[in-house]
């Protein structure tokens, strides 16, 4: 029994334990916070250290992985040219795919090698509070504001400030930090966090601040699938009547406060969607199929167009669906990965994709691991809502739901352990044995 406690206790992290620089924060701090700081929107830190990124794996197995790129992608290079394509956009895209893909399996070899993932956690989570308390003091300050926070119509009729910190989008700073929140939120819930007060707003606020409905939405459903489907292993009975009713009480309270104040953000916005209004939320679901399918279509819907096609291929498609005349290839975006993917390469891209998703999800049996099921479902929900080919913010969180390394103290296999040592506690008769 005494073991027990001591497997246990190795898991736990406080907020308040002393600081060690790790070797690898440097980098992370990068790519969390200054990864396009000062950079030409769509071009990242990371893009430019891919040389780097390669010298680095070429020392481990996983450098051979980097062939399957061009397996994978000379056939759609082949079918692409015959049908025609505008040889710098797809020559430039291209190679923004190819270095998404190192800086994937530069992930992964990461987490192969770093020891350390709850202390990264753990500074990230601080230095991103001292980020935000540094947004909130410039926002008085407009050429300062706008480096931290985002102003736009989030909805028609609502304008509003949403934090991005140094990032390009507060949809893509949300989806950043995901990892990070899913992480605290499950030890906070199912197992055992120091500073549970301090972790929950150095979480939570930031995320609401962002103003990401996608990102908001799909967190709550990936930790609420998560806790039902391994309900009999996190909770005692106690505790379970405690979550109930406390449950019971935040949604009866949430309703009233919908109810008693219906103009606010929220409730406004789940009007304007479900009317047909809200433009963000038609462009990121069915315009993104729509435009995605007959953008492909141009070429080949089973092959699509290629990358860095879509803007050149897409625009009269664009300007006759939206009505806008006068349209720029920059305005053409398709802000869905799988519309993405479909227009880029086809039926056979978007099956590709489903077909590796399912398979890396039973090869590295992602539902042994709470903290990697809860990842897994956020990212599988919010492919059908948002993101973008080379976001390599969706990859890492992907690279993070299938490494079967990623925090052993949610494996399925020490719950029961847990349970029994919950009752321990409670019980002298068991503590004694």
């Amino acid at each position: 029994m005494a073991s027990e406690f001591i497997f246990l206790k190795n898991f736990e992290m406080d907020l308040a334990a002393p600081i060690r620089i790790n070797k690898y924060l440097p980098v992370v701090l990068l790519y969390f916070f200054f990864n396009g700081f000062l950079l030409p929107l769509g071009l990242l830190y990371t893009t430019l250290l891919t040389p780097l990124f390669i010298l680095w794996l070429f020392r481990f197995p996983s450098f051979r992985y980097l062939y399957l790129f061009f397996i994978v992608f000379i056939p759609f290079l082949i079918i692409h040219s015959l049908n025609g394509i505008t040889t710098w956009s797809y020559v430039k895209s291209s190679l923004l795919l190819f270095s998404v893909f190192v800086f994937s399996t530069a992930v992964y070899q990461f987490l192969d090698n770093c020891r350390s993932l709850r202390e990264l956690y753990r500074d990230i989570l601080l230095f991103n509070g001292c980020m935000v308390v540094l947004a909130l003091l410039v926002i008085p300050i407009h050429p300062l504001r706008d480096i931290f926070w985002y102003a736009n119509e989030i909805t028609p009729g609502v304008h509003t400030l949403r934090l991005r910190l140094l990032t390009y989008e507060p949809s893509y700073y949300a989806t950043l930090m995901v990892p990070i929140a899913l992480y605290y939120y499950l030890k906070m819930i199912i197992l055992w966090l120091p500073n549970p007060s301090t972790a929950f707003l150095l979480v939570t606020v930031p995320f609401l601040m962002a103003f990401s409905f996608g990102g908001i939405l799909g967190l709550a459903l990936a930790l609420l699938i998560t806790l039902l489907v391994g309900y009999p292993y996190f909770f005692s009975r106690n505790i379970s009547l405690y979550l109930l009713s406390g449950g019971t009480l935040l949604v009866t309270l949430l309703a009233l406060a919908l109810l008693l104040f219906p103009d606010n953000v929220i409730v406004i916005r789940f009007n304007n969607i479900f009317s047909g209004h809200d433009t963000s939320f038609r462009g990121r679901t069915y315009d993104a199929f729509f435009l995605g399918w007959h953008i492909a279509g141009t070429r080949s819907h089973l092959f699509g167009c290629g990358p860095g096609q879509v803007r050149e291929l897409g625009l009269p498609i664009f300007r006759l669906y939206y009505t806008l005349p006068n349209a720029t290839p920059d305005q053409v975006a398709i802000p869905n990965v799988v519309g993405d993917t479909l227009a880029a390469f086809g039926v056979i891209g978007v099956a590709i994709r489903a077909i590796l998703i399912v398979t890396f999800f039973f090869r590295t049996r992602v539902w042994r691991n709470y903290y990697r099921l809860s990842l897994f479902l956020f990212i599988f929900i919010y492919q059908f809502t948002g993101s973008f080919l080379t976001n390599i913010a969706e990859y890492v969180i992907w690279i993070m739901a299938f490494h079967p390394g990623v925090f052993a103290e949610f494996e399925k296999t020490n719950f029961p352990r847990r349970l029994r040592l919950a009752r321990a506690r409670h019980s002298p008769t068991i503590a004694k044995q």
